[in-house]
């Protein structure tokens, strides 16, 4: 009982929260089962715990076969920060044999070593993704839930995790099916699929029709509305899991390679003029949330007037870079028509 309700309080966030781009958590943290406390069992459980990491940084779910992954792997004990093992419970309380090891990694030492090996490390703000899915059974369609589809859910919501990303479900509450319905979603009718989803203010918009089309052939056929561009797919498999795990990780393909992968240049500096800041408090907001940027190596002051703050940033992905990451961060908001590049801090 105790599980069960963790499971629904565990939900309860995913639906609830505002929808926005998200500062993740936890990336450089994992967790490995172990048989025991053992030396040598340890020194395999960490090379199994970066693997993990090294998909969640840089969200690509290769990266382990890469050479740049066993190099790393072969040096997995310097990048831990701390570790500790915990021992499994089940909902009585009661000790399983398993335990657990988990393992914190050093961010700065291992995005040190991921940029000296040329791999682009995926900042903590992400796009933030709304889902709509639809399942059918036999001839019934309806909108997976926490009441009538949370293993579902949960599927998509852990493989996401796996790879550095949070995904967001609607409420399903009078005012979203008053706007929105299962034939939308069933149809890919992407005007009022768009129009429900305005409420939770998602960078995408994720619509999935679910279905077991044979008796031993399971699909999921998806479509991706962001940057005011659609995108769709199909994936199979025989286990109803593998078909849903791999149409999210078709989804989080797309979004690396749109938001990660952006060519890296010589280290140049770039101006922005921030303007509401009209606090000390709200100065230092700002300026340590410029640092927080991954793609910002440097930031420093140039002038400072009444109406704003200049400041100087300096990264090796360039302005495309910048702007990028502050898009999704949702602390700037840009101002239009300036001749500069000008930003209003947000409340």
């Amino acid at each position: 009982m105790k599980s069960l309700i963790l499971y629904f309080l565990y939900f309860l966030i995913l639906f609830f929260q505002p929808a926005s781009a998200m500062r993740v958590s936890g990336l450089y943290q994992a967790t490995i089962t172990v048989s025991d406390e053992s030396e040598s069992k340890r020194r395999v459980a960490l090379k199994q715990a970066l693997g993990k990491v090294l998909v969640k940084v840089t969200g690509d779910r290769n990266i382990n076969n890469s050479t740049t992954a066993n190099l790393l792997h072969q040096r997995s004990e310097q990048f831990v920060q701390q570790y500790r093992y915990n021992q499994n419970t089940n909902e009585w309380g009661q000790d399983k044999s398993a335990t657990e090891l988990w393992v914190q990694f050093d961010e700065n030492a291992l995005d040190a070593a991921l940029k000296t090996y040329g791999v682009n490390v995926w900042g903590k703000e992400r796009p933030s993704i709304l889902v709509w899915l639809v399942c059918q059974n036999d001839k019934n369609r309806y909108f997976a839930s926490l009441e009538n589809s949370s293993e579902y859910l949960n599927i998509l919501e852990k493989r996401a995790a796996a790879r550095g990303i949070r995904l967001l479900f609607p409420l399903l509450d009078l005012q979203d099916t008053s706007q929105i319905s299962v034939t939308d979603v069933w149809g890919s009718f992407m005007e009022p699929i768009i129009k429900a989803s305005n409420r939770y203010q998602p960078d995408a918009i994720l619509a999935g029709k679910f279905s077991q089309i044979l008796p031993a052939l399971w699909e999921s056929n998806w479509i991706v509305y962001m940057n005011e561009e659609v995108i769709s797919w199909t994936t199979q498999s025989e286990i109803a899991d593998i078909a849903l795990e791999e149409g999210i990780d078709e989804l989080i393909d797309k979004l690396v390679s749109q938001y990660s992968n952006i060519e890296k240049q010589d280290y140049k500096a770039v101006d922005i003029s921030i303007s509401n800041i009209d606090s000390l408090d709200r100065y230092a907001q700002a300026i340590l949330y410029l640092k927080s940027l991954k793609s910002v190596t440097k930031v420093s002051v140039k002038r400072i007037s009444l109406n704003y703050v200049v400041f100087e940033l300096i990264g090796d992905q360039g302005i495309e870079g910048i702007q990028q990451a502050i898009s999704l961060g949702k602390k700037l908001q840009f101002v239009e028509g300036s001749d500069d590049i000008e930003y209003r801090l947000l409340p």
